[in-house]
């Protein structure tokens, strides 16, 4: 039944079963965001009306989709209606990222810079991996390397720990020089960050920087006018130091280039994963808003109500 909690082992971290918790799961949801049953339920009527006003809006109404939006609100309804709005904005906003989100459009060269890591940081949180130090401009443009984040990113949406616990970033900046500054897209960067602080179903709670250089100072100075207050303090600047990585992120759940104690990192697994969600990108990629013309929407990247509870 949709919006029941179903009380499981405290070990078992996943349940696929519409508007389910695990039993740890929902102590987190009833302390940190206020889930009751009965907020719950009441709270998904309220949105799936609200959604049903937006005349020019053809939003995903089902409550395992409602529910990501509800959560990182913290059950707060308007603005989880604003964010569903911020969220499909972007996909007018920013439609050269969104043309073609599926598993099936990812080049291999994409794939071997970013993965959500099998294990999870110390806190029960996924951790999404980048490595933009070591892609390669003349081998795969920006854009490319953008999507594929937001694939990932839509990826770990369904998972109700993302929900409720919120998801980390570990970006490898090794081997970033200067010369790739020219082909990052600062207007790709402005927009993904205007989607994850005010149009993401998912709390970003800390983004750990490791291994930058001098390159990395340059590229930061160029997006870091666009992160807001709150955003930047979850920010860690750790260097080739990975003793504070390591108090968030357990050296078992590394590999070796972290100082960790993990297997590889296996990207085709991963990715393997992904591809098996190419059924669940294409229906995603047909809500959204009526006007395919961005400037229907907003005039810049910001997006039009800016949220500040993640």
């Amino acid at each position: 039944m949709s919006g029941i909690y179903t009380k499981k082992c405290v070990d078992d971290v996943w349940d696929s079963s519409e508007g389910a918790l695990p039993f740890k799961l929902q102590r987190i949801a009833e302390e940190e965001l206020g889930e009751t049953s009965a907020k719950r339920k009441e709270a998904l009527e309220r949105l799936s009306q609200l959604l049903e006003e937006e005349a020019e809006l053809n939003s995903q109404r089902d409550p395992a989709f409602l529910l990501r939006f509800l959560r990182v609100r913290k059950y707060d309804v308007e603005s989880a209606a604003q964010t569903i709005r911020n969220y499909y904005r972007s996909r007018v906003v920013s439609a050269s990222s969104y043309q073609e989100l599926l598993p099936s459009k990812v080049p291999p060269a994409a794939r071997n810079l970013v993965m959500v890591m099998p294990e999870t940081d110390r806190h029960g949180r996924l951790i999404l991996l980048c490595r933009p130090g070591i892609w390669m401009p003349e081998e795969l443009p920006y854009a490319d390397l953008h999507r594929a984040c937001l694939l990932c990113l839509e990826h770990m949406a369904p998972n109700p720990s993302t929900q409720t616990s919120g998801i980390v970033l570990l970006v490898d900046y090794a081997e970033f020089t200067a010369d790739k500054i020219l082909s990052v897209n600062i207007g790709l960067v402005r927009k993904a960050l205007g989607y994850v602080q005010d149009g993401m179903p998912m709390r970003l709670k800390a983004v750990h920087i490791v291994r930058q250089s001098y390159a990395f100072d340059m590229v930061f100075a160029l997006f870091k006018p666009f992160i807001k207050a709150k955003m930047a303090e979850r920010y860690r600047f750790h260097g080739e130091n990975f003793e504070k990585l390591h108090e968030d992120i357990p050296p078992s759940a590394l590999p070796v280039e972290y100082a960790g104690q993990g297997p590889p990192l296996d990207f085709e697994a991963y990715w393997r994963q992904v591809d098996e969600q190419e059924g669940v990108f294409v229906r995603g990629n047909s809500f959204g808003y009526a006007t395919q013309n961005k400037d229907d929407m907003v005039a810049n990247t910001e997006m039009p109500h800016e949220l500040t509870t993640l």
